[in-house]
């Protein structure tokens, strides 16, 4: 990161541009022709139960029953596997850097948008991930893949945010009462589109 112009940027001044630089750059990165090892799930379906805080057991009942089953065939595409804003460098309000490439692959576009999607949850709102998704879509010309976005979004379960405040560091005050909430809620958009 000290090696390219910008920096992390996790209080934008103008929140829609920021998520359409987000997309924007992701459907670029999704465009790019590279060889890459095939992408490897990093979700444990084995530790998957339904979170003792919800108040929503069904949404997290039918998401983890969608995930046993077998992922949809679809396009793959090289992607980044870990995009999101902790990756990203900014400078004078434009995306001018995209870092941390260790588990670039070959997968499914969708796991990018859907771990991005989780990220924006955890720090600042469902609408955040919502728009992203939107914008996402406009900029790539393609449809996200509900299976791939539940499946994610399930990456939070469990024990998401034990390490967010160290990845966060002082530049965010990361609101941990609302993190199940706007997850919970980012989850249930998701499952409305399958």
């Amino acid at each position: 990161m000290t090696r390219l112009p910008g920096r992390i940027e996790l209080a934008p001044r103008n929140p829609e541009l920021w998520l359409e630089e987000l997309a924007a750059m992701l459907a670029r990165i999704h465009r790019a022709d590279v060889a890459a090892p095939v992408a490897e799930s990093w979700l444990n379906r084995d530790k998957l139960i339904v979170p003792e805080w919800t108040k929503r057991r069904a949404i997290w009942r039918d998401a983890i029953e969608l995930v046993n089953e077998a992922p949809p065939k679809g396009e793959h595409t090289f992607i980044h596997h870990d995009y999101q804003q902790f990756n990203t460098l900014w400078k004078r309000g434009r995306l001018c850097g995209v870092v941390d490439w260790v588990f670039g692959s070959y997968g499914p576009p969708s796991i990018d948008v859907g771990h991005c999607r989780l990220n924006l949850a955890v720090l600042f709102s469902s609408d955040y991930a919502r728009r992203f998704l939107e914008l996402y879509e406009s900029a790539s010309e393609r449809k996200v893949v509900p299976w791939w976005d539940v499946h994610e979004l399930l990456v939070y379960l469990p024990g998401w945010g034990d390490s967010l405040q160290l990845q966060a560091g002082r530049r965010l005050n990361v609101d941990f009462t609302g993190m199940h909430g706007r997850v919970e809620e980012t989850l249930a958009d998701a499952l409305r589109r399958v």
